[in-house]
This record gives C-alpha cells, structure tokens and sequence, in this order.
C-alpha cells in the first residue's frame, strides 16, 4: 500500500516537474521578448526598396517616405475582397500622389518577390508591396495597437498620418469612402 502511495506521489510529481520544463518555457520566452523588444521593423518592398518603420505606442513612424499619409494595407492574395479592393487602392494612389503612400503588407509566407509582382500585374496593383520576415510581426504590432487583436481581418487598412495613428477599415470600403477621408485628411493641418 505505501509503495503503491510512494509510487503515485512520484508519478504526479514528476508530470508537474516536466510541465514546467525549462527548454519549453525557455522558448515562449524568448519569442516574447523579440516581439516585445522589438520596436523597428524592415519592410522589404517587391521592387527593391526598404522601409524601415519604428513602433512607439500606437504610433508607427516610416522614415524615408515623403508622403504624410501613410496606409497600410495588411492582405492575402487569395483573400477576394482583398483582390478586389486592390484597383480602388491603385487609383487611390494616383489621386493622392505625393500626399498618400499606400504599402501592401501581405501576410502570406512563402511565396518569393516575382509570385507577388505577378499578382500585381494580375489585380492591378499600382502601389507598394512588401515582402519581408517582418510582414507578419509587423501586421500583428500594427492590429494589436490599435485594438483589433493578434488575428486580424483582412482586409485591414491602417491610416496613419505623420506617424500617428488616425484611423482603420477592416473589409471591403468603398473607394469613395476612403477617398473622402483621405481628402479630409490631407487637407487638415
């Protein structure tokens, strides 16, 4: 009977010990604290270009764009609505040239720089795309700061204007939606 007690004891105390392993643990950490401490992310466009952008509260401040306005489109190309909203973007982006810069953020992995420039030609897709290992980091940063959680719609358009956060659609919206707010925005101080 003691054994059997002994035995038992032994047996839960050795499950509660290798649920607290280290190496696991030792792992969820570590991830943890690359997305914690990391506030600059490289967002490689499909054409050649780099954007570096950094991450301060809900705010995410690009350097090197000209534009004030930026918005970040987070999309999948096999989502449809996503396909179908990219030709409103495109001419979005020709109304707006010089006051609003649109980057595509896919969060898809896998595919190389040509599958997305094919699908670019395809939709007709006139405005940035990046490709990088910080796409999906940085989609997660951007949705978790403005409170639409770690899995976002798509698709998610995020408006910032000079670094700040202004405002997001999640969906499809209407091309003139966006273009009367984009105008509303670009003409406020």
């Amino acid at each position: 009977m003691m054994v059997k007690q002994f035995t038992i004891t032994a047996l839960v105390a050795l499950m509660m010990l290798s649920g607290c392993s280290d190496s696991k643990k030792g792992v969820q950490e570590s991830d943890a604290e690359t997305l914690i401490a990391k506030t600059v992310y490289t967002l490689n466009d499909i054409n050649g270009s780099h954007y570096e952008v950094t991450k301060s509260g809900t705010d995410f401040r690009i350097s090197g764009v000209p534009e004030p306005i930026i918005i970040y489109d987070i999309f999948a190309t096999w989502c449809p609505p996503c396909r179908a909203e990219a030709p409103h973007l495109s001419s979005l982006q020709k109304k707006f040239e010089g006051k609003v810069k649109i980057i595509g953020v896919t969060i898809e992995e896998g595919n190389d720089n040509a599958y997305y420039a094919r699908f670019a030609e395809d939709i007709g897709v006139e405005y940035s795309l990046v490709n990088s290992p910080d796409n999906q980091k940085f989609s997660r940063a951007v949705a978790g700061a403005i409170g639409v959680g770690q899995d976002l719609p798509i698709p998610l358009m995020v408006v910032y204007k000079n670094g700040r956060f202004v405002k997001y659609y999640s969906g499809l919206v209407p091309e003139e939606m966006l273009e009367s707010d984009l105008k509303a925005l670009a003409e406020a101080q």
